[in-house]
């Protein structure tokens, strides 16, 4: 594991503290994935992680196969547990599917969306933007899941936010893959998709 996968684990811990253990794990693991800390073909090790979190392998191990059960992560024979490889044909599915969630996301929230409401996403596509233009990959991917989550919470449907926020979680290692060029793109369409429908 190398120095910044483990000063990234050491400053997420505190975060989740309070949560059972393996639970703690499993998401500080999962956020790394998402932000692009763990990249495809990047290889974990049950060792490395229990050292990590000053642990024994039990509560890792759990955490990990929770992992692989979202497709985060797989088994390589001879090689151990890696990152899960990107698939093209996965992500344009996805994609698919996220455009026709978010448009009914949009329109359930134009229904009753606040002044306070709209103001917080026109600040999170302001800094997404600013994000955009440093070329900071991963604050932008924090950003952009912020954007998602302010607006599947403006539509007022418990159902519709969780099930976009399991297809946005299946979605997102994607856009921390070894492939700027695809991340960046994917990041400003459904920016400009999204923020479009709102002006």
């Amino acid at each position: 594991m190398e120095t910044n996968h483990y000063q990234y684990i050491t400053e997420q811990i505190e975060h989740y503290s309070s949560k059972p253990l393996r639970e703690a794990i499993f998401f500080v693991i999962k956020n790394a994935i998402i932000e692009g800390i763990f990249l495809p073909g990047d290889r974990l090790t049950e060792d490395d992680i229990a050292q990590q979190f000053n642990c024994s392998r039990t509560p890792v191990r759990e955490a990990l196969r929770k992992l692989e059960q979202e497709n985060l992560l797989q088994v390589k024979p001879g090689i151990g547990m890696v990152i899960s490889n990107v698939d093209i044909e996965l992500l344009h599915q996805e994609l698919e599917i996220r455009k026709m969630l978010e448009n009914h996301s949009i329109q359930k929230a134009c229904e009753g969306i606040t002044e306070e409401e709209l103001k917080k996403l026109v600040w999170a596509t302001d800094k997404l933007q600013q994000e955009i233009n440093k070329n900071d990959r991963i604050a932008a991917s924090r950003t952009n899941i912020e954007f998602h989550r302010l607006l599947y919470s403006n539509s007022r449907n418990n159902i519709l936010q969780k099930t976009t926020d399991s297809s946005w979680f299946l979605f997102e290692p994607f856009l921390s893959a070894r492939n700027e060029e695809l991340h960046w793109w994917i990041n400003l369409g459904m920016r400009n998709e999204t923020t479009s429908t709102y002006s």
